[in-house]
């Protein structure tokens, strides 16, 4: 083969150098290859101020292992290479490494679907072929080579002896480098104290000043070198036994001392920790919470959000029986069964589960087939679910309950019972057995405030009783209260006075309009596939109408 690419480089790092010659000859790295013609070892011990190159027989020096740990050898090699065109291998490696703690005894993993081309060869040359790609390998990911490889030689022989057996039908390991192991006399520790809280599950919540994580240092009684040519002591250890992701040192608190490493958190919130980072954040992002993770906070005022993003839409955000409790939920994905949220402000895109329940005091829901609770509502579909809430927006609604002081929605189609006490206003009616009604005596929420004032009217008026005959001076005070609570009472009850129902286009088959009455009869009424005017009631002296119909009850004198 006549190789079109051909040159020499003495460097320290190979895959840099095969990168910069592909970019400057306009080609792949992929499309290169490299022999290794040298290897220059440099030392530096504890005597020298640079790296020196050893010029004697490398190996002599290295087989005095205490020599070396006692006078803190460090190694660096230079190799000389020849890059060139990929030719046609008869070793073709697929392979991964592993690399131990420390680094300090690599291994190479050989899949048996290498290309291995032995049976024109004899044992011997496939031997060589095969140590000069070991070689190859260490140095391109800067292993030493030459030294600390008996095992290795040792395992390539009886993996040549096993190829030619026809036995290498499985993965097999062979040491890369045999380094020198440390003595330690007290091993290193990482305490993760957050995960070991009284709920240890995926979500959770520390305060401010808490320790997070203690790592105990190890002590040591002889240092050790690893397979990049490095002392292996307390220093190196420190690095490679600690946590090894980016800490945010604006949420965590990092103490040092000559004994261990302590990180507290700065804030009150939720711990996130992964392979990339470790931080604190008021903030919680998440793919799915299920209910080993058990509730995530217990205040609804506690200043922190929480969000769940679960990317495969056939699988639930928040899993079946979680107990959720923040100030902020964000859900992308679907809420399970036996759910429970409560916060402040809910979002969830998705759809609820019919045995959920939702808490809120601002909620807005994609799909809602659970049972929500909240002050204000905007769903964009309501499937069969249920909602208690003052004000409610709908986009779409495939049946369900609603039961709220005032409702807009922009398309009903079947099987749909709205509850309200102010007004219900729709754009559309395109389906049938429907139910609109006024009546405050439906809505949960206000027959328990309507009893809760009168409540509180009797107790003042008890104290006002008392107040007329011992404290003249508070009888105003507490006339002023009552007046008030009787005016908010007032109000519940006669909002079907002004409450008003309005469909602005025409119905489209037959629905059901009812006004309840404060005596307790109902004025109701079957609609026609016709439009109509808002419904609302019209009382006279002898009459109350339904408003545009002629449904009408006589008022008794």
């Amino acid at each position: 083969m006549i190789c079109l690419l051909t040159k020499k480089f003495k460097t320290k790092n190979i895959s840099a150098t095969i990168n910069k010659f592909a970019a400057e000859s306009n080609t792949s790295p992929l499309d290169l290859s490299f022999n290794l013609n040298g290897v220059e070892t440099y030392i530096k011990t504890v005597s020298d101020d640079s790296f020196v190159l050893y010029p004697k027989d490398i190996h002599n020096y290295f087989t005095d292992h205490d020599k070396m740990i006692n006078e803190h050898v460090k190694i660096k090699q230079l190799y000389t290479i020849t890059v060139t065109d990929t030719p046609k291998k008869i070793v073709k490696l697929n392979y991964n490494i592993e690399f131990s703690n420390n680094n300090i005894s690599p291994a190479i993993i050989i899949h048996p679907d290498s290309q291995i081309l032995y049976k024109k060869y004899k044992p011997k040359e496939i031997y060589m072929l095969l140590l000069k790609e070991l070689n190859n390998i260490k140095a391109i990911n800067k292993i030493l080579i030459n030294i600390f490889d008996e095992a290795m030689k040792k395992k390539l022989k009886a993996f040549v002896k096993y190829l030619y057996g026809g036995r290498f039908v499985k993965k097999v390991r062979i040491p890369l480098f045999s380094g020198l192991e440390p003595e330690i006399r007290r091993s290193s520790k990482l305490v993760m104290r957050f995960l070991q809280k009284e709920r240890t599950h995926q979500v959770i919540e520390v305060d401010e000043g808490e320790v997070l994580v203690d790592f105990i240092k190890p002590i040591f009684g002889k240092n050790g070198m690893n397979a990049f040519g490095e002392i292996v002591n307390n220093i190196y250890l420190k690095n490679s036994e600690d946590l090894k992701c980016h800490v945010d040192e604006k949420s965590i608190e990092i103490v040092e001392n000559d004994d261990k490493k302590i990180y507290k958190s700065r804030l009150k919130g939720y711990v996130h920790f992964d392979e990339n980072n470790f931080y604190v954040d008021n903030k919680i992002k998440m793919r799915h919470l299920s209910r080993v993770q058990d509730s995530v906070a217990k205040d609804e005022a506690n200043n922190i959000e929480v969000i769940i993003s679960q990317n495969d839409t056939s699988l639930d955000s928040l899993g079946e029986g979680v107990e959720l409790t923040s100030e902020t939920i964000h859900i992308n994905g679907h809420v399970g069964a036996k759910s429970s949220l409560r916060a402040v402000n809910l979002i969830i895109d998705g759809a609820t589960h019919k045995d959920s329940t939702q808490e809120a005091k601002f909620a807005t829901i994609n799909r809602h087939k659970g049972r929500l609770r909240c002050h204000s509502a905007k769903i964009a579909l309501l499937e069969g679910g249920e909602v208690h809430a003052t004000d409610v927006e709908i986009e779409n609604s495939l049946g369900g309950t609603v039961y709220a002081e005032n409702v807009t929605i922009e398309h009903v189609k079947s099987n749909l019972k709205v509850y309200a006490s102010n007004s219900i206003t729709i754009k559309r009616v395109s389906g049938e057995d429907n139910l609109f009604k006024i009546n405050y005596k439906d809505i949960p929420t206000l027959n328990s405030r309507y009893n809760f004032v009168t409540k509180e009217m009797e107790d003042l008026k008890y104290k006002l009783q008392g107040a007329l005959k011992h404290s003249p001076a508070e009888v105003p005070q507490l006339k002023e209260k009552i007046d008030e609570l009787k005016t908010e009472q007032d109000k519940i009850v006669n909002g079907v006075k002004h409450a008003k129902i309005s469909v602005k286009e025409p119905f489209r088959g037959i629905n059901t309009i009812t006004f309840m009455l404060l005596n307790g009869e109902e004025l109701t009424y079957k609609t026609q596939e016709q439009a109509y005017e808002p419904f609302y009631l019209i009382e006279s002296d002898n009459y109350i109408t339904l408003h545009p119909t002629n449904k009408k009850i006589a008022i008794e004198s």
